[in-house]
């Protein structure tokens, strides 16, 4: 509260520090004064009008939000309140909230054609790189939410091939991979199906079995997983 009483004391006194400088810049006998230097002179003088608006409009803003501060502490219970839906709201962009929503939901198989020759028999397998793949292209098609066979897919989540399974949340799970996805029905299928795409690449040319299905409401749990932050801090002002 203080402090922001301290910067509007600065504003001012910054702001009266300007008209006392125009007004001694301006004043004294100008008998003959070229048509220059009066233009230069306008110019300057509109210019720092323009600044005291802009002062003016800084000093409006910052009482405005200290008459804000002030209402809400004053108030108690709406202070709180507000606080209470700011960490709901962190909650809900962080994945630790189930959420739903319309989207699609994403089946992902091994293939089942014939192998060509002497062709490696991993070729038709679902490894970890092609979820990633997927899971990349639905977020670059504006997923809000993504969980893969019920496992919630945020920051610090991990995929990982193990065997012929693949962990993922230090879960580990065999096919078929269940992708959900929250967003635009269309725009999610089409970051699937579209050619270019890995979704594309992997059905039309690896062959394997993929599937999309657009859902009217997508439920996707919560991450439920511990978080343990070894090295993480929070940064001292100044740093």
């Amino acid at each position: 509260m203080n402090v922001w009483k301290f910067n509007i004391l600065i504003l001012c006194i910054l702001l009266g520090f300007l008209i006392v400088l125009q007004i001694k810049s301006v004043s004294g006998d100008y008998l003959y004064v070229p048509l220059k230097v009066i233009y230069d002179y306008k110019l300057s003088i509109e210019s720092e009008k323009k600044e005291i608006e802009n002062l003016h409009g800084v000093i409006e803003e910052r009482s405005s939000f200290i008459e804000n501060y002030d209402k809400l502490k004053s108030e108690g219970g709406l202070f709180k309140d507000a606080l209470t839906q700011e960490l709901e709201n962190q909650k809900l962009i962080s994945g630790f909230k189930n959420v739903e929503g319309p989207g699609i939901v994403l089946t992902v198989n091994d293939g089942t054609r014939e192998l060509i020759g002497d062709e490696n028999p991993n070729n038709v397998l679902v490894h970890d790189i092609d979820i990633l793949n997927l899971i990349n292209d639905l977020k670059a098609a504006g997923a809000e939410a993504i969980s893969i066979n019920g496992q919630r897919i945020i920051s610090i989540s991990e995929i990982n091939c193990a065997g012929h399974t693949i962990r993922i949340n230090n879960q580990v799970f065999a096919q078929p991979f269940i992708i959900k996805a929250i967003g635009d029905p269309k725009t999610l299928e089409a970051s699937i199906y579209a050619p270019g795409q890995s979704g594309h690449y992997l059905k039309e040319i690896i062959g394997l079995l993929i599937e999309v299905k657009p859902v009217v409401n997508v439920k996707i749990a919560k991450y439920q997983e511990d978080i343990n932050y070894r090295y993480l801090k929070v940064a001292e002002e100044g740093e």
